[in-house]
């Protein structure tokens, strides 16, 4: 695969947060309706291209701030074309909101880093990023955010791989990259990395329509200049094989 880049992740914030309080509202997202005439046509044409997508309800996060490593604030729900349009205009901070997930970066007992590649039928096609999700309503619990619960779910679906299986890493690794931010977890496992792309891989050929059609390996912080990757990624594989 070509290299994207050889320059140094510097522009990303990284922060160590120790818990979360989310609170889903009922608020509109104002961004939305200002924008509503392009969002319609922009995903006539998505669905075009890649029919298999959903116009689903999926939650952003509005208001926020960290103290104390504490992160508290609130999630906005809309719909994935919204969200879609917003990301292919790169997140404009004038849009008053973020684009919050939580991710889970699967470590092997060699200290290795597994991603995923996204497959080519979805949004991300090509792109390759620790196990993640938009969060939607399934992700709501008593009127609360549930990234863990996300987090955990995403392992599973996309991976193949139990949380209970792992020595999860305390706390979550905050990395705040534009209008991204991506609250992620560390799952040890002991295995070593080839045995454990192996079962990853094996969970990827029994879906009938896997979002992910490969594993990659990061054995040293470098090897993330060969692929196509967001800043967030980018920077959790420096920031732990570094």
């Amino acid at each position: 695969m070509a290299v994207v880049s050889k320059k140094p992740v510097t522009a990303a914030k990284v922060s160590q947060i120790a818990a979360y309080d989310l609170t889903v509202t009922d608020r509109t997202w104002d961004w939305t309706r200002e924008n509503s005439a392009a969002i319609g046509r922009f995903w006539k044409k998505a669905i075009i291209e890649k029919p298999a997508m959903f116009n689903g309800q999926v939650l952003v996060m509005g208001a926020y701030g960290v103290e104390d490593g504490h992160l508290r604030g609130e999630a906005i729900k809309t719909d994935f074309a919204s969200f879609l349009y917003w990301k292919d205009k790169g997140l404009p901070s004038d849009a008053g909101a973020r684009n919050l997930f939580g991710c889970a970066v699967v470590r092997s007992a060699d200290g290795h880093l597994l991603f995923g590649h996204m497959g080519s039928h979805t949004a991300a096609s090509g792109r390759v990023y620790p196990m993640a999700g938009t969060p939607d309503m399934e992700d709501v619990r008593d009127g609360m955010l549930d990234i863990e619960g996300s987090i955990v779910r995403e392992l599973m679906e996309e991976a193949g791989l139990g949380a209970h299986d792992a020595v999860r890493q305390p706390g979550y690794i905050l990395v705040e990259d534009g209008g991204m931010s991506a609250l992620c977890a560390v799952f040890d496992y002991d295995a070593p990395s080839r045995e454990l792309k192996a079962r990853m891989m094996q969970h990827i050929d029994m879906q009938d329509e896997p979002e992910l059609d490969d594993i990659v390996v990061f054995r040293r912080a470098a090897f993330h200049v060969h692929h196509r990757m967001p800043g967030f990624a980018r920077t959790l594989v420096q920031h732990l094989l570094d």
